[in-house]
């Protein structure tokens, strides 16, 4: 009676011992959704999207009603290790002096100075992003903070280190090509232009826009010349304005032999 009973089980007994440990034990699912992208261009780091307007105001009801002291202030002022570390004595590495060190001469040598802050891009994005910039003359410089505070510490460019706070990197350049710099940045999503130094004057990026908008020197003298040569000019012009009348009055009178003599 058990034979028979083994061998009408037999077929059901083989087919579950085929299959696997995980297929006996867990059922595999095929998801019936699959979520597609259906935007073609890449998130707009500079100016992200509006929220939905339940999300907004969503937002505006979780903004916090009360003044927090501490949110005027760097979130590197607020570290608690901050105390920590100031007590605590560190020496400077001397590598780290002769990087800043030549990280000085070259700003103090360049006619132009860009600083930007780098957003997060990609190795490959970053770049081709340099080789654009190197298309105008613009080296590509980058280093830590502490660097930063090491080589403009001290000096003229030390209002510089107010933008040396996150991820920033610095391009020098040997001509002033501020008109181009812009051009090039608006092409280029991942890097933000800050400011600069342009022929050692700190600018921001308003005084950057107006300076490219100036004339060249050359047109800038040109109209010097033009401005310094005008009352001269202007002066002959009233000497000779009673002469030509009577010279010309003078020789219809007494005949064209008399303009030969002259």
């Amino acid at each position: 009676m058990i034979t028979r009973q083994l061998h009408r089980c037999y077929p059901e007994i083989e087919a579950i011992m085929s299959l696997s440990v995980g297929e006996r034990l867990l059922s595999v699912k095929i998801p019936l959704l699959q979520i597609l992208r259906n935007r073609t261009r890449s998130p707009n780091l500079r100016k992200p999207a509006i929220p939905h307007w339940h999300r907004a105001v969503v937002l505006k009801l979780t903004e916090p009603q009360y003044i927090d002291p501490a949110e005027s202030l760097h979130p590197a002022e607020t570290c608690m290790k901050r105390a920590k570390a100031k007590i605590k004595t560190t020496e400077v590495n001397p590598f780290e002096w002769i990087l800043a060190q030549e990280f000085r001469e070259k700003i103090e040598n360049a006619k132009l100075v860009a600083i930007f802050h780098e957003l997060p891009m990609t190795a490959a994005s970053l770049f081709a992003a340099r080789v654009q910039l190197n298309k105008i003359n613009l080296v590509y410089l980058k280093h830590n903070n502490n660097i930063m505070k090491l080589a403009l510490t001290g000096t003229k460019y030390e209002a510089l280190l107010s933008l040396y706070q996150s991820d920033t990197v610095t391009f020098v350049g040997d001509q002033p090509s501020v008109a181009k710099l812009l051009k090039l940045e608006k092409r280029i999503p991942g890097l933000l232009l800050l400011g600069g130094v342009v022929e050692g004057r700190f600018m921001s990026l308003d005084n950057l826009k107006q300076y490219a908008a100036l004339p060249s020197l050359q047109t800038l003298h040109g109209q010097l010349v033009g401005i310094l040569g005008s009352p001269a000019q202007y002066l002959s012009q009233n000497l000779d304005h009673h002469q030509d009348p009577q010279e010309a009055g003078f020789v219809h009178q007494v005949g064209p032999q008399v303009k030969t003599l002259w």
